[in-house]
């Protein structure tokens, strides 16, 4: 019989089971493993004992294959009659010992051997002692519904075993929640089966349609998004919004509803009132915005600083709130054209007049005169534009000319320059405005937590500071019309 290898505390623990090759996984504590001591393909002598199985074991001879794993070549004796036993998975130990047949020729030899096995029997119950006190079988211990942050588990990695804390895991604590310890690293999904969804609903939760974007869904449809920009959809069905706040659905009436006050008065801030009223409207920080209300009065309001100016009525009429309080244009921002089928209707009654009478005979001089400077014109942004050729005639006056007939004829200080015009004429009109410095467009400004502190911005255009002359040309026209009909009348007295 040839010699098989010896080698001294050669034994491992192992997990595999099958009548086939075993793998060992790790040296028993005090002891050596097969691949540091034993040359692959020698022969040597084998003991496989169950741990958890303590009833299966077997013993023979076999080598260490090139991969690392006990071959059994020959088997002496097993807890399967002597054939190769068909271990169950779980943990055992793989011993390299001494075969009782080299002991028969001697029982000191033979006594020798059982004193080694009973040694071997010995380590076997401090392993089964130590592998118990380290993790138990399932079986063997009790049970309980929930975890707490404290409690570890045991897993295999790689050739051995890591503790890892509970509180790594998702597990359910004592209120019935399950705490994270870490962020959720959640799949993308879609929106017919989000990635966040519900145990009794499925097709309800969350999804990422896009990189850094959120989806929200619904009964398996997608119903808001929220997008990378900081944009909001509502119904858009597909798509990112392209604004702040993009809603969008067919065949229906979108609505915000809100009770609290704002703007006016009566406006609600949003987009529809429930308390009965049915309105519509939107105001900005500082009570400036619109209303459309659906009351008695049926009227589409504006305001700016909480107080309502403008209206346009049921009736489709568009007036002031206030009588007597505010213009439309200005010196700096004046209406192009203004088209009419009849001409406007200015207060002339007398019970709101203080009457002086007919103009004096330096008043009708310089009527006289004035009209003497009726003449045909063209504005110089119409040549700009146009062309001379092009351009537009027009007929009136110059009024620096009419303010200078009036003051040759006394009536009021002469223009003077670097001072401010005057007169008690109302046609005779002259504006100034500063100067506004330009602003530059902006975007949103965010904190680091990306909340918006400042809005963004559009560029506002810059003026120059100046001034503007001009006259009422109703009030104009009747004054020349006085001193043509004092002409007429004298003429009509001479003859």
């Amino acid at each position: 019989m040839p010699t098989p290898f010896f080698a001294d505390l050669v034994r491992e623990l192992a997990q595999e089971g099958g009548t086939g090759p075993l793998t060992p996984t790790g040296a028993v504590p005090g002891h050596r493993r097969f691949a540091g001591v034993v040359p692959p393909g020698v022969s040597f002598h084998y003991a496989i004992a169950g741990i958890v199985h303590p009833d299966e074991w077997e013993v023979g001879t076999g080598r260490i294959g090139g991969d690392g794993r006990l071959l059994r070549d020959a088997v002496a004796a097993s807890s399967a009659g002597g054939a190769l036993v068909d271990f169950t998975v779980g943990l055992k130990t793989i011993a390299l010992t001494v075969g009782a047949d080299w002991f028969t020729e001697s029982d000191a030899e033979a006594a020798a051997l059982a004193a080694e096995v009973a040694g071997l029997s010995d380590q076997l119950a401090s392993v089964n002692d130590a592998v118990a006190g380290k993790q138990p079988i399932s079986t063997s211990h009790g049970s309980a519904a929930t975890g707490e942050a404290s409690d570890t588990v045991t897993v295999r990695r790689g050739g051995g075993w890591v503790n890892i804390p509970l509180s790594a895991l998702a597990f359910r604590n004592a209120d019935g929640r399950y705490p994270l310890n870490g962020a959720l690293g959640a799949a993308a999904g879609s929106a017919a089966a989000p990635s966040i969804s519900f145990a009794a609903d499925t097709d309800t939760g969350f999804w990422l349609p896009a990189a850094d974007s959120i989806g929200f869904v619904t009964g398996g449809a997608e119903r808001m998004r929220l997008s990378a920009a900081g944009h909001l959809g509502i119904g858009l069905l597909s798509g990112a919004p392209s604004v702040r706040l993009h809603v969008k659905w067919s065949g229906e009436v979108q609505r915000l509803e809100t009770t609290a006050g704002r703007g006016g008065g009566a406006c609600y801030q949003g987009f529809y009132d429930p308390s009965g009223a049915k309105g519509f409207c939107g105001y900005s920080a500082g009570d400036d915005g619109f209303d459309i209300w659906n009351g008695l009065t049926h009227q589409i309001r504006f305001a700016t600083s909480g107080t309502y100016r403008w209206a346009i009525s049921s009736a489709g009429g568009f007036y002031p709130i206030a009588d007597n309080a505010y213009t439309i244009g200005g010196s700096v921002n004046r209406v192009s054209e203004i088209y009419a089928v009849n001409g406007t209707i200015n207060t002339s009654d007398a019970r709101e007049k203080t009457w002086r009478g007919a103009p004096t005979a330096a008043e009708l001089r310089a009527a006289r005169r004035i009209a003497r400077e009726l003449g045909f014109f063209q504005w110089n942004e119409a040549i700009a534009e146009k062309g001379a050729d092009g351009a537009r005639m027009h007929f009136g006056v110059r009024a620096q000319a009419v303010w200078a007939i009036m003051a040759d004829e006394g009536l009021i200080e002469p223009l003077a320059e670097g001072e401010t015009p005057s007169s008690a004429y109302a046609f005779l009109c002259w504006d100034r405005w500063d100067a506004v410095e330009p602003v530059a467009a902006a975007g949103d400004v965010r904190d680091k937590e990306g909340s918006i502190v400042a809005e963004a911005r559009a560029a506002q255009p810059g003026r120059g500071a100046g001034s503007r002359f001009g006259v009422r040309i109703d009030q104009l026209a009747l004054f020349l019309i006085a001193a043509q009909e004092a002409r007429i009348a004298a003429l009509e007295a001479a003859a």
